[in-house]
Protein backbone atom coordinates (compact mmCIF):
# COMPACT_ATOMS: atom_id res chain seq x y z
CA UNK A 1 0.00 0.00 0.00
CA UNK A 2 1.66 3.40 -0.72
CA UNK A 3 0.83 7.14 0.10
CA UNK A 4 -0.19 7.13 -3.78
CA UNK A 5 -2.88 5.05 -3.76
CA UNK A 6 -4.58 6.08 -0.31
CA UNK A 7 -4.94 9.85 -2.15
CA UNK A 8 -6.25 8.02 -4.84
CA UNK A 9 -9.08 6.55 -3.00
CA UNK A 10 -10.08 9.84 -1.06
CA UNK A 11 -10.23 11.49 -4.74
CA UNK A 12 -12.49 8.66 -6.00
CA UNK A 13 -14.85 8.98 -3.02
CA UNK A 14 -14.81 12.73 -3.29
CA UNK A 15 -15.36 12.98 -7.08
CA UNK A 16 -17.83 9.83 -6.59
CA UNK A 17 -16.63 7.73 -10.04
CA UNK A 18 -13.19 6.59 -11.58
CA UNK A 19 -13.41 8.88 -14.93
CA UNK A 20 -13.73 12.28 -12.99
CA UNK A 21 -11.40 11.43 -10.64
CA UNK A 22 -8.77 10.51 -13.30
CA UNK A 23 -9.11 13.85 -14.54
CA UNK A 24 -8.01 15.44 -11.41
CA UNK A 25 -5.50 13.02 -10.94
CA UNK A 26 -4.38 13.83 -14.57
CA UNK A 27 -3.83 10.09 -14.91
CA UNK A 28 -5.42 7.45 -17.38
CA UNK A 29 -8.75 6.14 -15.93
CA UNK A 30 -7.25 2.19 -16.76
CA UNK A 31 -4.23 3.07 -14.44
CA UNK A 32 -6.40 4.24 -11.40
CA UNK A 33 -8.39 1.14 -11.85
CA UNK A 34 -5.69 -0.84 -11.74
CA UNK A 35 -4.24 0.55 -8.84
CA UNK A 36 -7.57 0.25 -6.73
CA UNK A 37 -7.58 -3.40 -7.67
CA UNK A 38 -4.08 -4.32 -6.89
CA UNK A 39 -5.26 -2.47 -3.06
CA UNK A 40 -8.49 -4.27 -3.13
CA UNK A 41 -6.66 -7.37 -3.63
CA UNK A 42 -3.40 -6.95 -1.05
CA UNK A 43 -6.24 -5.35 1.80
CA UNK A 44 -8.48 -8.64 0.99
CA UNK A 45 -11.35 -6.10 0.62
CA UNK A 46 -13.76 -4.29 -1.55
CA UNK A 47 -13.12 -0.28 -1.40
CA UNK A 48 -15.83 0.86 -4.31
CA UNK A 49 -19.22 -0.73 -5.31
CA UNK A 50 -20.03 0.67 -8.63
CA UNK A 51 -23.44 1.78 -10.16
CA UNK A 52 -25.14 3.38 -12.99
CA UNK A 53 -24.27 6.77 -11.13
CA UNK A 54 -21.07 6.38 -10.14
CA UNK A 55 -19.39 4.73 -7.30
CA UNK A 56 -19.99 4.43 -3.96
CA UNK A 57 -17.49 3.04 -0.98
CA UNK A 58 -18.97 -0.11 0.73
CA UNK A 59 -18.50 -0.61 4.60
CA UNK A 60 -15.20 -1.22 4.63
CA UNK A 61 -14.55 1.33 2.25
CA UNK A 62 -15.78 3.83 4.39
CA UNK A 63 -13.65 2.38 7.31
CA UNK A 64 -10.52 2.53 4.85
CA UNK A 65 -11.24 6.13 4.02
CA UNK A 66 -10.71 7.23 7.72
CA UNK A 67 -7.45 5.32 7.73
CA UNK A 68 -6.32 6.74 4.20
CA UNK A 69 -6.97 10.45 5.32
CA UNK A 70 -5.29 10.52 8.51
CA UNK A 71 -2.11 8.49 5.90
CA UNK A 72 -2.29 11.35 3.43
CA UNK A 73 -3.10 14.28 6.36
CA UNK A 74 0.52 13.27 8.19
CA UNK A 75 2.76 12.39 5.06
CA UNK A 76 1.29 16.75 3.67
CA UNK A 77 2.02 17.65 7.20
CA UNK A 78 5.58 16.11 7.37
CA UNK A 79 6.41 17.24 3.63
CA UNK A 80 5.21 21.00 3.84
CA UNK A 81 7.09 21.22 7.66
CA UNK A 82 10.61 20.05 5.99
CA UNK A 83 10.59 21.12 2.44
CA UNK A 84 11.43 24.76 2.75
CA UNK A 85 14.87 24.77 4.41
CA UNK A 86 15.14 28.57 4.18
CA UNK A 87 12.51 28.82 6.96
CA UNK A 88 14.22 28.68 10.13
CA UNK A 89 11.58 29.92 12.81
CA UNK A 90 8.10 28.01 12.77
CA UNK A 91 5.35 28.58 14.74
CA UNK A 92 2.02 26.58 14.51
CA UNK A 93 -1.12 27.91 16.93
CA UNK A 94 -4.52 25.84 17.38
CA UNK A 95 -6.89 27.70 19.40
CA UNK A 96 -10.62 27.77 19.73
CA UNK A 97 -12.10 31.10 18.91
CA UNK A 98 -10.76 33.36 20.82
CA UNK A 99 -10.03 36.95 19.40
CA UNK A 100 -7.59 37.68 22.41
CA UNK A 101 -5.30 34.90 20.82
CA UNK A 102 -5.22 36.18 17.49
CA UNK A 103 -4.39 39.97 19.12
CA UNK A 104 -1.23 38.14 20.70
CA UNK A 105 -0.44 36.27 17.22
CA UNK A 106 -0.56 39.76 15.64
CA UNK A 107 1.29 41.28 18.20
CA UNK A 108 4.22 38.94 17.73
CA UNK A 109 4.31 39.11 14.05
CA UNK A 110 4.66 43.07 14.75
CA UNK A 111 7.94 42.03 17.04
CA UNK A 112 9.52 39.41 14.78
CA UNK A 113 12.79 40.69 13.18
CA UNK A 114 13.42 40.92 9.79
CA UNK A 115 14.01 37.35 8.69
CA UNK A 116 12.41 34.56 7.04
CA UNK A 117 9.85 32.28 9.12
CA UNK A 118 6.50 30.46 8.50
CA UNK A 119 3.64 31.31 11.26
CA UNK A 120 0.11 29.98 11.76
CA UNK A 121 -2.80 30.39 13.74
CA UNK A 122 -5.67 27.90 13.22
CA UNK A 123 -9.00 28.07 15.35
CA UNK A 124 -10.61 24.95 15.39
CA UNK A 125 -13.18 22.65 17.40
CA UNK A 126 -11.61 21.63 20.44
CA UNK A 127 -11.19 17.72 20.11
CA UNK A 128 -9.22 19.08 16.77
CA UNK A 129 -6.92 21.25 19.32
CA UNK A 130 -6.14 18.34 21.53
CA UNK A 131 -5.57 16.37 18.53
CA UNK A 132 -3.08 18.45 16.61
CA UNK A 133 -1.09 18.37 20.05
CA UNK A 134 -0.95 15.37 20.72
CA UNK A 135 0.06 14.56 16.79
CA UNK A 136 3.03 17.07 17.33
CA UNK A 137 0.83 18.89 14.37
CA UNK A 138 1.08 22.41 16.06
CA UNK A 139 3.37 23.27 18.53
CA UNK A 140 0.83 24.89 21.43
CA UNK A 141 -2.83 24.77 21.65
CA UNK A 142 -5.10 27.42 23.59
CA UNK A 143 -8.54 26.03 25.23
CA UNK A 144 -10.94 27.15 27.91
CA UNK A 145 -11.75 24.09 30.13
CA UNK A 146 -15.36 24.73 32.06
CA UNK A 147 -15.13 24.13 35.85
CA UNK A 148 -17.94 21.26 35.57
CA UNK A 149 -16.20 19.02 33.06
CA UNK A 150 -12.67 19.92 34.48
CA UNK A 151 -12.05 16.44 35.35
CA UNK A 152 -13.62 14.80 32.41
CA UNK A 153 -11.47 16.64 29.86
CA UNK A 154 -8.16 16.88 31.67
CA UNK A 155 -7.91 13.34 32.50
CA UNK A 156 -8.84 12.82 28.41
CA UNK A 157 -5.90 15.21 27.70
CA UNK A 158 -3.40 13.56 30.00
CA UNK A 159 -4.35 10.10 28.54
CA UNK A 160 -3.07 11.87 25.05
CA UNK A 161 0.02 12.66 26.29
CA UNK A 162 -0.98 16.25 26.28
CA UNK A 163 -0.32 18.86 29.29
CA UNK A 164 -3.07 21.38 30.31
CA UNK A 165 -1.05 24.81 31.96
CA UNK A 166 -4.06 27.34 33.58
CA UNK A 167 -3.41 30.68 32.98
CA UNK A 168 -6.93 32.23 34.11
CA UNK A 169 -9.84 31.83 35.28
CA UNK A 170 -12.98 33.47 33.65
CA UNK A 171 -16.39 34.13 34.87
CA UNK A 172 -19.14 33.33 31.74
CA UNK A 173 -20.50 36.36 29.82
CA UNK A 174 -22.46 37.04 27.40
CA UNK A 175 -21.93 38.53 23.85
CA UNK A 176 -24.04 40.87 22.10
CA UNK A 177 -24.29 43.70 19.85
CA UNK A 178 -24.06 47.07 21.92
CA UNK A 179 -27.69 48.03 20.51
CA UNK A 180 -29.34 44.52 21.74
CA UNK A 181 -32.56 45.08 24.34
CA UNK A 182 -29.86 43.62 26.87
CA UNK A 183 -26.86 45.52 26.56
CA UNK A 184 -27.13 47.70 29.16
CA UNK A 185 -27.83 45.27 31.93
CA UNK A 186 -25.21 45.23 34.52
CA UNK A 187 -25.97 41.54 34.86
CA UNK A 188 -27.92 38.71 33.31
CA UNK A 189 -29.94 35.42 33.82
CA UNK A 190 -30.45 32.27 31.41
CA UNK A 191 -34.28 33.18 32.19
CA UNK A 192 -33.50 37.22 30.45
CA UNK A 193 -32.10 34.90 27.59
CA UNK A 194 -34.92 33.28 26.70
CA UNK A 195 -36.52 34.64 23.91
CA UNK A 196 -33.35 35.78 21.96
CA UNK A 197 -31.31 33.70 19.71
CA UNK A 198 -28.40 31.41 21.32
CA UNK A 199 -25.23 30.71 18.68
CA UNK A 200 -22.95 27.97 19.66
CA UNK A 201 -20.00 26.46 18.31
CA UNK A 202 -20.64 23.49 15.87
CA UNK A 203 -17.93 20.32 17.30
CA UNK A 204 -18.85 17.95 14.61
CA UNK A 205 -19.26 14.37 15.58
CA UNK A 206 -17.32 15.08 18.93
CA UNK A 207 -20.26 16.87 20.30
CA UNK A 208 -20.07 15.91 23.61
CA UNK A 209 -20.86 18.82 26.65
CA UNK A 210 -17.04 18.92 27.72
CA UNK A 211 -15.98 19.62 23.95
CA UNK A 212 -18.68 22.30 23.60
CA UNK A 213 -16.96 26.10 24.10
CA UNK A 214 -19.41 27.67 25.80
CA UNK A 215 -20.21 27.57 29.03
CA UNK A 216 -23.67 26.53 29.43
CA UNK A 217 -25.65 23.86 26.62
CA UNK A 218 -28.67 25.13 25.05
CA UNK A 219 -30.58 27.46 25.53
CA UNK A 220 -34.00 28.18 28.03
CA UNK A 221 -35.67 28.95 25.19
CA UNK A 222 -35.92 26.92 21.69
CA UNK A 223 -33.82 29.59 18.97
CA UNK A 224 -30.43 27.59 18.59
CA UNK A 225 -27.75 28.77 15.90
CA UNK A 226 -25.04 26.52 15.03
CA UNK A 227 -21.40 28.31 13.40
CA UNK A 228 -18.18 27.18 12.60
CA UNK A 229 -16.02 29.85 12.57
CA UNK A 230 -15.48 33.45 14.26
CA UNK A 231 -16.20 35.74 11.55
CA UNK A 232 -19.95 34.48 11.06
CA UNK A 233 -20.33 34.65 14.84
CA UNK A 234 -19.62 38.30 14.60
CA UNK A 235 -21.56 39.07 11.90
CA UNK A 236 -24.93 37.03 13.25
CA UNK A 237 -24.16 38.94 16.47
CA UNK A 238 -23.74 42.60 14.78
CA UNK A 239 -26.77 42.43 12.55
CA UNK A 240 -29.65 40.59 14.88
CA UNK A 241 -30.62 40.41 18.42
CA UNK A 242 -28.65 37.18 18.81
CA UNK A 243 -26.52 36.13 21.74
CA UNK A 244 -23.64 33.56 22.39
CA UNK A 245 -21.44 32.59 25.77
CA UNK A 246 -18.12 33.56 26.39
CA UNK A 247 -15.21 34.25 28.35
CA UNK A 248 -15.78 37.85 28.10
CA UNK A 249 -12.24 38.92 27.18
CA UNK A 250 -12.94 40.79 23.85
CA UNK A 251 -9.88 43.06 22.38
CA UNK A 252 -11.78 45.90 21.62
CA UNK A 253 -9.10 46.76 18.79
CA UNK A 254 -10.32 43.94 17.49
CA UNK A 255 -14.04 44.54 17.53
CA UNK A 256 -14.41 48.10 17.41
CA UNK A 257 -16.54 47.86 20.61
CA UNK A 258 -19.66 46.69 18.12
CA UNK A 259 -20.01 43.94 20.40
CA UNK A 260 -20.45 44.15 24.21
CA UNK A 261 -19.98 41.62 27.15
CA UNK A 262 -22.51 41.06 30.41
CA UNK A 263 -21.55 38.76 33.05
CA UNK A 264 -23.98 35.82 33.26
CA UNK A 265 -25.39 34.90 36.93
CA UNK A 266 -23.76 31.20 37.06
CA UNK A 267 -21.48 29.37 39.86
CA UNK A 268 -19.69 27.64 36.86
CA UNK A 269 -16.14 29.50 35.37
CA UNK A 270 -14.16 28.81 32.61
CA UNK A 271 -10.11 28.06 33.32
CA UNK A 272 -8.52 28.91 30.09
CA UNK A 273 -4.75 27.51 29.56
CA UNK A 274 -2.11 25.99 26.78
CA UNK A 275 -1.66 22.63 25.63
CA UNK A 276 1.70 21.06 25.00
CA UNK A 277 3.14 17.63 23.75
CA UNK A 278 4.31 16.48 26.81
CA UNK A 279 6.99 14.52 24.71
CA UNK A 280 8.20 18.17 22.68
CA UNK A 281 10.75 20.50 23.41
CA UNK A 282 8.87 23.95 23.03
CA UNK A 283 10.97 26.28 21.12
CA UNK A 284 12.23 30.31 21.98
CA UNK A 285 9.16 31.29 19.88
CA UNK A 286 6.28 29.36 21.90
CA UNK A 287 8.05 30.17 25.11
CA UNK A 288 7.36 33.81 23.60
CA UNK A 289 3.66 33.27 23.41
CA UNK A 290 3.52 31.94 26.70
CA UNK A 291 5.11 35.07 28.23
CA UNK A 292 2.37 37.43 26.29
CA UNK A 293 -0.45 35.16 27.14
CA UNK A 294 0.46 35.19 30.75
CA UNK A 295 1.46 39.00 30.41
CA UNK A 296 -2.31 39.62 29.11
CA UNK A 297 -3.95 37.21 32.24
CA UNK A 298 -1.82 39.67 34.33
CA UNK A 299 -3.49 42.52 33.05
CA UNK A 300 -6.57 41.46 33.28
CA UNK A 301 -6.14 40.43 37.07
CA UNK A 302 -5.36 43.88 37.96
Amino acid sequence: MTIQQCNYVLTIAKAGSFNEAAKQLFIAQSTLSLSIKSLENELGIKIFERSGNGVFLTDDGSEFVKYARQIVENSNFISERYKSKNIHQKLFIVTQHYDFIADIFGKMLGEMPDCDYNFALKEIQTHDVISEIEKSHSDIGVIAIKGSDSDILKRYINKKGVTFTPVLKASPHIYMRKEHPLANRSMLTKADLRDYPYISYEQGEHNTPFFTEELTQGNPGNKHVTISDRATLMNILMISDSYTIGTGIMPSALNKGYIVSVPLESDDYYTIGYLLNANKKTSPLVEKFIKMLNEMAEGLEK
